[in-house]
């Protein structure tokens, strides 16, 4: 398990074949000596929805690992930001050569972005098995 990245997390719900898992969230909080007495802004529980067809085996309030594969954080990134801002950032060159109107050029550059989240959007499930975490059981020595 190399190329993976877990994280330490309470099963909120559970439904069939599907798992809500809340992880806590916090940076630059572990060596803080008065991390007991601060509410910190950064520290806040992220939702994380699995879908696992062994849910049945766990139940709300248990311990579990969040596991999944290191690449999902950059492929999340990639699909979201840098993708986006690469067809924002070419329409907008190729329509300023085209339309002489730097505002014209500039809204239609932006509303490439309506079939990129609509293709997205039609390829959700694919998306969802790529972008996808797992669920296992909470060992304290886990590797």
């Amino acid at each position: 398990m190399g190329n993976t990245v877990r994280y330490h997390g309470i099963v909120k719900e559970v439904s069939d074949g599907h798992l809500q898992v809340g992880i806590m969230k916090s940076s630059a909080c572990g060596g803080c000596t008065i991390k007991g007495h601060c509410n910190s802004a950064e520290a806040k529980e992220r939702m994380v929805d699995v879908d696992d067809p062994s849910a049945y085996l766990y139940h709300e309030g248990q311990d579990v690992w969040i596991v999944g594969s290191s690449s999902i954080g950059w492929k999340a990134l990639g699909y979201g930001i840098v993708f986006p801002f690469f067809v924002v950032f070419i329409s907008l060159f190729v329509f300023s050569a085209w339309i002489k109107n730097d505002l014209w050029a500039a809204l239609s550059a932006l509303g490439m972005l309506i079939p990129y989240y609509i293709i997205l959007y039609s390829n959700r499930e694919k998306m969802k098995k790529q972008l996808s975490f797992a669920v296992l059981p909470f060992e304290e020595n886990y590797n």
